[in-house]
């Protein structure tokens, strides 16, 4: 894995508020995979005071956003403008807790495991501290930065 020098603004079309991820922390070329973080914070954006953190189900968005980080790190390093992307399905989607505790940081990993044209597959998981927190299957479709205006 190499390190991720880019800032996250270069790698995934979120702004503001919406950008849920903190960083990109490495990337594999080899196995299309990437690593991120998010900090958990009173101010995050799905914040929820009554459980003291973010709901574990907003986890399948920072699934989301690690693999438009991966695609946009992909396509930077292929000398392309980064495109973007929809999720299609989540499935197999576990979660061992109910939340993401305030003041904490999650690891957000994502691999892919299939291509076809621009749809993919991706298995991702969230950690903290080793553990498991939750984990799902994203099956996405990239679209080319040039499709930007079609939506």
């Amino acid at each position: 894995m190499e390190n991720i020098t880019e800032p996250l603004e270069a790698l995934v079309p979120h702004r503001g508020k919406m950008l849920l991820l903190s960083r990109a922390i490495s990337y594999d070329a080899s196995e299309s995979s990437l690593l991120a973080e998010v900090d958990i914070l009173p101010s995050s954006f799905f914040y929820d005071e009554n459980m003291k953190g973010v709901p574990v189900w907003v986890g399948f968005e920072y699934m989301a956003q690690a693999i438009a980080a991966l695609s946009g790190k992909s396509d930077l390093a292929n000398g392309q403008v980064p495109g973007f992307g929809f999720i299609l399905s989540v499935s197999n989607f576990v979660a061992e807790v109910p939340s993401f505790k305030v003041n904490t940081t999650v690891s957000v990993y994502v691999k892919e495991e299939l291509a076809m044209d621009n749809v993919f597959l991706f298995k991702c998981s969230i950690k903290q501290d080793g553990a498991e927190l939750a984990k799902a299957t994203l099956n996405t479709i990239k679209m080319e930065a040039k499709d930007a205006g079609v939506f």
